[in-house]
């Protein structure tokens, strides 16, 4: 078997003003010359029913204006904004989103910028960060039951006062998150992770850890909006799943421009590779990391998708990207459902199956599905790659090779094929459980290691799996892996160099310079487990 090193894995390979009206002050009607008709006039109160109904006139009038403007509003104006993010960011109701249409409104179109010569154009980053900085001025968040907004916690979800029709303040009502799809909404209130992170066995420690990993991916993201030296690509789509799975976006106060930026990259980088690569994620996409990075870069972007198209402003080519970038991956799927790769060509749609370069292929398979667009060819696909996952289990119950030592081997892979057959479809129960107690029983027989053995690859899957599982399996994994993760982070952010066995030495350094980059954003990964999706049955 032909030695070749795996991006991003601890192993060896392959394994989204009205002006005031001025009233006029009343004064009672003078009297006439007519004596007999003024006596009249005032005997039943004349003047007071003059001003009387200039009043209630004037009142109607104002009701009149009110619903012409409201009725003239116009229909393309979204009336959901983006998740501004756990940094700080806001998540309005409808009727909020309306109170901050003549702000949406002011704000300049930001400019395009063609990239090479591509077919889309995407944002000039700067000019759209001006003008999303409108919307900053203002709380957008916070459930309140009349058409304004409230304030909320420290996300700015919905939570706390709405502000009702007139001056005053009315009690908040209503989730606050509208039209998030539910798996994705409980990443985007701080309570509710607090919350999902008690009732699944985390801690705000964890939390503490995650926000401490994004502040340290802010300070060193490249000018270009990248992140790393050798693997840009899949390093950038590491780096933004991170934020995607604290909720932080393009519109988020703390974090959007660095979310947004390293979005910018993503596209340009898809956008000026030529034939027969266009689309693809990465600055080298001959190569055999080009799999990697381009399906990681996928799966952020298909993510980034789904809400960005609940947000105030459109991403112009975002969709356009993605669209290309699943295209690809299905197109080079194999007969046999899986994903392989070659050097001098990137993905071999013709050579030996790959699971552990599958297992980001079909993650960015299940983006795409939630984004809910129409994507030629996204079912079968799907199809697919479970019956080859299934395929691959061997007679002990794990995916891989039964020999520990050797590549392909169980302990490395089962955690990826579970989590496949878990969230893509209707996975057979039998299989799924079978490589459950499986990997209870090895995680029984060797505990996890930080010094030595740790494969953060295998810990990232198998951490998923199990929490998708949930009950007595996930205790006994989530008691082992959060300490270890807690405890080898770093001061500022980072995490400590862990230790890797004999089967991932000669891929260890695979990653080069982006080794704490990979490490950092794998273990952020790993701590939003709680929150990032709900469980399948959820």
């Amino acid at each position: 078997m032909e030695e070749l090193n795996i991006l991003f894995m601890n192993h060896s390979p392959p394994d989204t003003g009205h002006a005031d009206d001025q009233i006029a002050d009343m004064v009672p009607p003078r009297e006439s010359g007519n004596p007999r008709r003024s006596g009249l006039w005032q005997a039943i109160g004349g003047g007071s029913l003059t001003v009387s109904i200039m009043v209630h006139g004037i009142f109607v009038i104002i009701a009149l204006l009110i619903i012409w403007r409201t009725v003239a509003e116009p229909e393309n104006v979204p009336d959901q904004i983006i998740p501004g993010g756990g940094g700080g960011g806001s998540i309005g109701e409808r009727h909020a989103a309306h109170q901050r249409r003549a702000v949406t409104h002011a704000q300049p179109a930001g400019q395009l910028v063609a990239r090479n010569g591509s077919s889309y154009t995407i944002p000039n980053t700067a000019s759209l960060l001006v003008s999303m900085s409108a919307l900053q001025t203002r709380p957008m968040g916070g459930g309140g039951n009349g058409p304004g907004a409230g304030g909320g916690d420290d996300d700015g979800i919905g939570e706390g006062m709405g502000k009702s029709l007139g001056d005053g303040w009315g009690p908040g009502r209503g989730p606050g998150i509208v039209n998030i799809p539910n798996f994705m909404r409980s990443r985007c209130m701080r309570s509710e992770r607090l919350q999902r992170m008690r009732e699944n066995g985390g801690s705000e420690q964890c939390e503490t850890a995650v926000t401490s990993s994004l502040r340290w991916l802010k300070e060193i993201q490249n000018k270009d909006g990248s992140w790393g030296e050798s693997h840009k690509g899949g390093m950038t789509g590491l780096a933004l799943l991170a934020y995607l799975g604290h909720c932080e976006t393009p519109e988020s106060p703390v974090y959007g421009e660095t979310v947004l930026k390293g979005l910018t990259y993503l596209l340009e980088l898809g956008a000026k590779n030529k034939p027969p690569f266009d689309g693809v994620y990465s600055a080298k996409p001959a190569s055999n990391s080009s799999t990697y990075e381009h399906g990681i870069a996928a799966y952020a972007i298909g993510e980034m998708y789904s809400f960005s198209k609940l947000g105030t402003r459109p991403i112009p080519g975002l969709r356009e990207s993605f669209e290309r970038g699943a295209a690809i991956i299905i197109e080079k799927q194999n007969p046999r459902g899986a994903w392989g790769y070659k050097d001098g060509i990137g993905y071999d749609p013709y050579g030996r199956d790959d699971l552990s370069v599958t297992g980001w292929q079909f993650q960015a398979l299940k983006a795409a599905r939630h984004t809910g667009l129409k994507i030629s060819g996204l079912s079968p696909a799907v199809k697919k790659v479970e019956k080859y996952l299934e395929s691959v289990q061997t007679a002990d119950g794990g995916f891989g090779s039964p020999d520990r030592a050797q590549h392909y081997n169980q302990w490395n892979l089962t955690g990826a094929a579970l989590l496949g057959l878990q969230t893509l479809g209707a996975g057979n129960a039998g299989t799924i459980n079978k490589g459950i107690r499986w990997l209870v029983n090895e995680t029984g027989k060797e505990p996890l290691d930080w010094n030595s053995d740790c494969y953060l690859y295998t810990w990232y899957y198998n951490t998923q799996a199990l929490f998708q599982k949930g009950g007595t399996p996930w205790k006994l994994w989530n008691d082992q892996f959060q300490k270890l993760i807690l405890e080898n982070q770093n001061v500022e952010g980072s995490y400590k160099v862990e230790g890797v066995g004999a089967v991932a030495a000669a891929g260890s350094s695979a990653a080069g310079g982006d080794a704490h980059i990979y490490r950092t954003c794998m273990c952020t990964l790993m701590l939003e487990v709680y929150y990032r999706y709900l469980k399948v049955g959820d």
